[in-house]
């Protein structure tokens, strides 16, 4: 296993199975898009997860709340 780069931005939402996923990249704002996701690794909310892509794989270390919650499915349908 290698070490590749290491990047620092802003995830634009939580990564979805089949999407790429969208990350603005600090300082100078460039966008970073992946090849669509094939799993996610890491408990929804936690601090630390693992993203499957078609070329590679993440660890996302998160260091921010995120703007909205993930709520679990149970309450997304009786909202």
């Amino acid at each position: 296993m290698s070490i590749g780069r290491v990047y620092t931005g802003y995830l634009i939402s939580y990564p979805f199975i089949g999407r790429g996923m969208v990350i603005f990249r600090d300082p100078h704002g460039h966008r970073m898009i992946t090849t669509p996701v094939k799993r996610v690794l890491g408990e929804p909310g936690g601090k630390l997860i693992y993203v499957e892509t078609e070329n590679s794989v993440y660890k996302l270390e998160i260091h921010g709340e995120p703007l909205f919650p993930i709520r679990p499915a149970a309450e997304q349908t009786s909202a």
